[in-house]
């Protein structure tokens, strides 16, 4: 009774009290082994050449990830509206090395034998990493530009352990994809979407056991999901216009609480050497086991 009147008091003046829920604590994760990329990427035997895979390339006139084959030969990225450090060479090769060595780590210090799924794969970095690695690999994306980019990157590197599809992320399913996978990669993408809670539960139905989660935050750290507006201008964008949600760290993990996941770990910053958003609290990873 004194709770209610104390709270009604309160609410008269402008105020409300919430419960807060408690932060869920988990056993410290020590720092695995240090996993560098598979960078430059190879070229099949008898391949095309070089000038065969600068017409393929010079077909597309934006690119999100810059590529390097041995050789030699690289191609930039190209973007309408390129982010903080986009256009870094660098920022997918400091992403692996980031959080990769948590991924393999959980998986046993290897990829091999593991069926990896790469949600909004765009031209397929990750998944080529993963194929290389030794995993069986699918890799989705709803813009059929970008798959074609990334059966161009197959063709060339010759990775025949992955495969590439044109489809939309709420039609994933493990009946339309040939059932559950060991590892799901939603890198990227979180923040593209309107619906952040039942994106992040249609993830989960994908994974048979661990889910590596890279998302933009707000760098609040209020249990908020701050809305924005977003148009597909560009191949970083949504690919619908219309409001996205980019949650908060303690967003995030207050979702996955939500989904009852077993257990999740939010890979720490080690090193300045990486990306602006990462450094500044404006992007996070986690490792979470369904």
């Amino acid at each position: 009774m004194i709770k209610r009147q104390v709270r009604r008091v309160l609410r008269h003046l402008g105020y409300d009290i919430l419960k807060i829920p408690a932060t869920q604590s988990f056993r410290p994760v020590p720092e695995p082994p240090s996993i560098a990329p598979i960078w430059p990427l190879p070229r099949r035997s008898q391949g095309p050449s070089d000038e065969e895979i600068r017409k393929k390339f010079a077909r597309y006139n934006l690119w999100h990830y810059a590529y390097e084959f041995d050789g030699g030969l690289s191609f930039p990225t190209c973007h309408n509206n390129p982010g903080l450090d986009t256009d870094d060479p660098r920022r997918p090769l400091q992403r692996f090395r980031h959080f990769m060595p948590y991924l393999m780590e959980s998986q046993g210090g290897s990829l091999k034998g593991k069926r990896v799924l790469d949600i909004a794969c765009n031209s397929g970095f990750w998944s080529i990493q993963c194929a290389l690695l030794g995993a069986e690999v699918i890799g989705f994306d709803a813009r059929a530009e970008l798959i074609e980019q990334a059966n161009l990157l197959k063709w060339i590197t010759g990775v025949d352990s992955v495969e590439f599809r044109v489809l939309d992320f709420w039609q994933m399913s493990p009946k339309a994809l040939g059932g559950e996978f060991d590892v799901v990669l939603n890198l990227g993408f979180l923040y593209h979407l309107p619906k952040p809670v039942e994106a992040l539960e249609l993830t989960k139905t994908m994974a048979r056991k661990h889910i590596l989660l890279d998302t933009a935050v707000h760098p609040s750290g209020e249990l908020a999901i701050y809305l924005k507006w977003e148009e597909p201008f560009d191949i970083r964008t949504a690919v619908d216009e219309g409001i996205v949600a980019l949650p908060t760290k303690p967003g995030v993990e207050l979702m996955l609480r939500h989904l009852q996941v077993k257990w999740w770990f939010e890979v720490p910053v080690r090193t300045q050497d990486m990306p602006f958003d990462y450094l500044r609290g404006m992007r996070a990873s986690w490792l979470i086991e369904v």
